[in-house]
């Protein structure tokens, strides 16, 4: 395999700097400390004595009588799109990965507002930078392989109708600069370089929109690469048009690896005409190659409504059952939608085809041994499931300890290994602890209708599709995620710090049933003064039949919470907001880049944030 040599140069990561901001100020001078003012706010919260400090406005040392504005009074939510050169980073996926550098940006266009620099006594005309050490710039990381490959994975071979990357806003910070596969190269190499699993950090992502890693023409090098790096499996999303027999038997070597082919359909003519495919054979006989080639994957569907939706269900069907026979560790529905951007015309009735979906996804459960998950799940829980996050199995992977140890679905864990099991993500949680440890076999007690049912797993006893280093839960398929009882408490102390009696809290339509319920059931909200109103913003940016909560963007809460104050005819003390949206990335900014303090800046109501995970399934 090819060793990366240390001493080899980076490749360079520059930006270009884009326009000046409309300022604020006519007074460029002023404009200049509150530009950096703004700047250095949005990406850090001052303290004092271990609290924070919300700042709003600015005096200057010689004129203490006029105050300035730090923030305008209303933020423009749009980014003006990048001219990004080959070779070039782009400033608008960085923003949510590494906004320091946004930081360094801004900083130099307000600079540059008010000097020219020179060098020997010449002015110099600026129109980027660059960085000088890339040591500087490596953070903490789970050291995920996609964070060196996911950087090749900038183009697609398919055109898929219902690809959700299409029609996205210049707002959006998602976008990556058009690169030659060359480049793309280049930039793997320094990646793999800086990449240090054993240290848990690598360079900072800027991943945005990742497309299809297989149609680079060295991606079986960048893998190999990543490989002599880290021993973690290598998931990889794919559309399946390369997957020949040479690329598997590639692929096969680089072990552990998982594969998420989205397969879409059976059929050469439905794949053809929903993904634009080429060659649509290459990835319907990848199948039973990948099994051959002992690599698990999971068999991915959009059930878009082409044609007709009896249409659609009926290749449902048949690519279920395909999938099913070619041995698929599981299949993952993806139940449709589409932004205001995609489509500014209603395409389907959203509630029809996705209840029809889960109700055919559930008559499938009863006919096929593979495990059937719909995404989001959430959904199907809130359609048949009338007790919320309960730890119940929808299916267990063939051949996995789950599935030898005789769990069924329809089981409800209540026990494992002598602990007890009150919810979803606890038993999640359990199961993905035993699986790291070096537990031979482990004690279950499940429900299995009115009867309580003890079973015994061997955790070594399993064959393919299972495979430990790939299956977290020990073949276990739950309906979700589920939402985490600790959540509550972290709302209660929000709610006990800031002394509020009247609480907005903004949800999703899909959470709103669960935290209901948690919050019902919980002894932590037994205080009768105070009141607690759970509501759900529009997604008004994204548009379209787009309805998740984490694509809220700051914007849609600011408008919500206007609209919330006007109907009641007063504002409540305290607003708080899963962070789910502002997860990507880490540093709080939602998907068009901007960071989630602007709510309160906005509003002028206290905003708090309740730490959560994103819900990925």
């Amino acid at each position: 395999m090819q060793r990366i040599d240390p001493s080899s140069e980076d490749c360079v990561f520059r930006y270009t700097l884009g326009r000046n901001d409309i300022p604020h100020y006519h007074d460029r001078l002023v404009e200049l400390v509150r530009a950096n003012l703004e700047n250095i706010l949005n990406t850090v919260i001052p303290m004092e004595n271990g609290r924070e400090v919300k700042l709003d406005s600015f005096k200057l040392l010689n004129d203490v009588d006029t105050v300035y504005e730090i923030f305008p009074p209303e933020h423009d939510t749009t980014r003006a799109p990048e001219q990004i050169e080959s070779a070039a980073q782009s400033c608008g996926s960085v923003a949510l990965y590494e906004p320091r550098i946004d930081f360094i940006k801004n900083q130099l266009n307000s600079l540059l507002a008010v000097v020219d620099l020179e060098r020997e006594g010449r002015v110099v005309e600026i129109d980027g930078f660059r960085l000088k050490n890339l040591g500087d710039w490596m953070v903490p990381s789970t050291c995920d392989p996609i964070e060196v490959f996911g950087h090749i994975a900038t183009r697609c071979s398919c055109d898929c109708v219902f690809c959700y990357l299409k029609g996205n806003p210049s707002s959006v910070a998602l976008g990556l600069p058009m690169k030659s596969a060359d480049e793309e190269y280049q930039e793997a190499m320094t990646r793999t370089k800086y990449f240090r699993p054993q240290a848990g950090r690598c360079l900072f992502p800027a991943l945005g929109g990742i497309y299809e890693p297989l149609t680079h023409p060295r991606c079986l090098e960048v893998l190999r690469m990543v490989r002599d790096k880290s021993s973690k499996p290598i998931r990889i999303t794919t559309n399946g048009e390369n997957l020949t027999p040479d690329m598997i038997a590639g692929l096969s070597d680089l072990q552990p690896v998982y594969l998420y082919l989205s397969l879409n359909s059976a059929s050469p003519r439905r794949r053809k005409k929903l993904m634009k495919s080429r060659c649509p054979q290459i990835a319907i006989d990848a199948l039973p190659l990948l099994r051959e080639n002992g690599i698990p994957y999971a068999v991915l569907i959009v059930p878009w409504p082409e044609d007709t939706l009896e249409e659609m269900l009926k290749d449902l069907h048949e690519t279920v059952s395909y999938a099913d026979k070619g041995g698929a560790h599981l299949v993952e529905i993806n139940l449709p939608g589409h932004s205001r951007y995609f489509s500014a015309e209603r395409l389907f009735d959203l509630d029809e085809v996705w209840s029809a979906t889960v109700d055919e996804v559930r008559k499938l459960r009863e006919m096929t041994t593979c495990p059937i998950v719909t995404m989001p799940s959430m959904f199907e829980e809130n359609l048949y499931e009338p007790e919320k996050n309960l730890a119940k199995v929808i299916g267990v992977v063939r051949n996995s300890p789950a599935a030898l140890c005789g769990l069924r679905m329809g089981d409800i864990i209540l026990e494992i290994n002598g602990l007890g099991v009150r919810n979803r993500p606890q038993a999640r949680d359990i199961l993905s602890f035993v699986r790291r440890s070096r537990e031979e076999q482990i004690g279950l007690v499940v429900r299995r209708g009115s009867d309580v049912v003890r079973l015994t797993m061997e955790l070594n006893r399993h064959s393919y599709p299972y495979a430990r280093d790939t299956d977290n839960h020990l073949g276990v398929i739950f309906l979700g995620t589920g939402l985490r009882l600790v959540y509550m408490e972290r709302f209660r102390d929000i709610i006990q710090s800031h002394k509020a009696k009247r609480v907005l809290f903004l949800s999703s339509a899909l959470v709103k049933p669960t935290l209901e319920q948690s919050i019902s059931d919980s002894h932590l909200f037994g205080d009768a003064s105070v009141k607690i109103d759970i509501e759900i913003p529009s997604n008004r940016f994204f548009g379209g039949n787009v309805f998740m909560g984490d694509l809220l963007v700051v914007q849609d809460f600011i408008d919500h919470i206007r609209e919330h104050v006007e109907a009641k005819g007063s504002a409540p003390d305290l607003i708080v907001i899963p962070s789910s949206p502002f997860n990507m990335g880490g540093w709080r900014r939602d998907l068009t880049g901007r960071v989630y303090l602007d709510i309160e800046r906005v509003v002028g109501i206290p905003v708090e944030i309740l730490e959560c995970e994103t819900i990925y399934d």
